[in-house]
């Protein structure tokens, strides 16, 4: 087979039938979208091509660049594909949390802008969100910008729809259940709107991340407040997934039936096997379910290394961020807005706002450090960085993260708390009292 461009290989994936020894389900087919075998590896290769093929010969001519605000597979497929035609591609976003991906594109030639801690604690009023700041350079610069927004572009879900979709259809003919991560949503807005013209009793379960953990291309029910796609009523359940969870089942897949694919993958499986177990025995008739396998693996060698560094032959971390048993630890103690001031003068504590610089230079608790979220995960990982003589408030926006890293600061000897409700909660005691 000859094709003339990178693009022309993009779609006609195949899907894998997993096993029932592997499922362990009786009364329903499992298959996976193998959409890591696209020709820049991800399932978003649909959507990078879909979102710029109209308009790139004419982005070259007007010598536009290409803004996107990701860090992840967008970025790599529209980077390559904007190379190939001369068009330069900067990625705006909050730091990049996978080493691999950052590296190619630095290779690639992309110009990248990282903004610490944005939108990983949600604060509707910081001006570092990098949604808000590429809409802000494209009015300001006059047609020099090409934003791609594949958080808001309906070409997104479209080309699901069209495409991935109807190639599953052709494949199986029905499908009854549809799993799968929410990151944009596109994949599963479009798909399942083709899914159910052809079954109108297709039931479509999104998945997002555990809150406070990061599973690479899956947001936290928190987040989802970011993607101008998200519809809460396309799903008849949201559950989450958690990145110990993802990284299990990604290593059934890759062990049990060498299936090279990364951490998302593994959590729509463990999702789709979670769900359809719950009504596996209940079935009278014989099911299809689908998940997609996003991508591949090699890119996460440096995010699962961090996790399981005794696979790499160093040293392992049982009491690491990782490791750590939220759900059968003891709750961190949540200190209300109301009772801030008496309780700092009382205990003079030691005060982190994890929340980005700008955020946090706009307004925050006097005396407070500044330490975004990701400088203050790698610092608490497994180390006790702070004197345990005196206590610790921990702040973000709404206090959706710093829970669980008071909680994990407690079980290694500390007396740490969340203030419950962040900086709005905070923002909205001062108003009160004003009013």
């Amino acid at each position: 087979m000859i094709v003339e461009r990178m693009t022309d290989l993009i779609g006609d994936t195949p899907l894998l039938k997993i096993p029932a020894e592997v499922t362990g389900l009786k009364n329903i087919d499992l298959y996976g979208k193998l959409e890591l075998m696209n020709p820049f590896g991800s399932v978003k290769d649909r959507i990078a091509w879909h979102m710029i093929k109209d308009d790139i010969e004419d982005m070259a001519a007007k010598g536009q660049t290409i803004f996107e605000n990701s860090s992840g597979n967008t970025a790599k497929a529209i980077c390559a594909i904007a190379a190939s035609y001369g068009v330069p591609f900067k990625l705006v976003s909050a730091i990049a949390k996978v080493k691999e991906t950052k590296d190619l594109l630095r290779m690639l030639g992309a110009d990248i802008e990282e903004f610490a801690a944005a939108s990983d604690c949600f604060d509707p009023n910081d001006p570092n969100d990098p949604q808000y700041l590429i809409e802000k350079a494209v009015r300001e610069t006059g047609g020099d910008i090409y934003f791609t927004s594949q958080f808001t572009n309906e070409k997104n879900p479209e080309i699901h729809e069209q495409t991935t979709a109807q190639e599953v259809l052709a494949d199986i003919g029905r499908v009854d259940y549809f799993v799968s991560g929410l990151g944009t949503t596109g994949s599963t807005l479009g798909m399942t709107r083709a899914f159910r013209k052809n079954n109108p009793d297709c039931t479509c379960i999104g998945l997002t991340s555990t809150k406070g953990e990061f599973v690479p291309g899956i947001r936290s029910l928190d987040q989802m407040w970011e993607s101008g796609l998200y519809q809460r009523d396309n799903y008849a359940d949201v559950v989450t997934v958690s990145e110990k969870g993802a990284l299990e089942a990604m290593f059934t897949l890759n062990r049990q039936l060498g299936l090279l694919c990364g951490p998302s993958a593994g959590a729509n499986y463990q999702g789709a096997i979670d769900y359809l177990k719950t009504i596996d025995e209940t079935l009278t008739e014989r099911k299809n379910a689908v998940f997609i396998v996003c991508d591949r693996v090699e890119w996460y060698m440096s995010y699962i290394s961090e996790r399981y560094p005794e696979l790499f032959g160093e040293k392992p971390k049982p009491d690491s961020l990782f490791n750590f048993d939220f759900d059968s630890a003891d709750n961190a103690p949540l200190l209300q807005a109301e009772d801030l001031q008496n309780w700092q003068q009382e205990h003079n504590p030691v005060v982190i706002d994890v929340r980005s610089s700008i955020a946090y230079r706009i307004n925050h608790i006097d005396g407070a450090i500044n330490m975004p979220i990701e400088m203050f995960e790698k610092l608490i990982d497994s180390n006790s960085p702070f004197p345990k003589e005196r206590p610790i408030l921990l702040v973000c926006a709404v206090g959706e993260k710093t829970t669980r890293h008071a909680a994990y600061l407690n079980a290694r000897g500390y007396d740490a708390r969340s203030l419950d409700g962040g900086m709005m909660a905070l923002k909205a005691l001062n108003m009160q009292k004003a009013a």
